[in-house]
């Protein structure tokens, strides 16, 4: 089962320029390489929300599915 990623078009476009940390591209580098599927769709969800509060945006303008 693959993953999709999602993003609220009303609120932040594809060439909106948002902040983010190395850390946060660390995290998602290594969120991807979980073996078990419901771990690594948990642990890319928390680091987009990390995303999402460091950019002030909306709960739920970014995320996996």
């Amino acid at each position: 089962m693959s993953m999709c990623f999602h993003y609220d078009r009303n609120t932040i476009t594809t060439q909106s320029e948002l902040k983010v940390s190395v850390a946060d591209l660390r995290d998602l580098v290594q969120a991807f390489n979980i073996p078990n599927e419901g771990q690594r769709h948990q642990e890319l969800q928390c680091v987009l929300e990390s995303i999402m509060r460091k950019n002030c945006l909306k709960p739920g303008a970014i995320g996996v599915e």
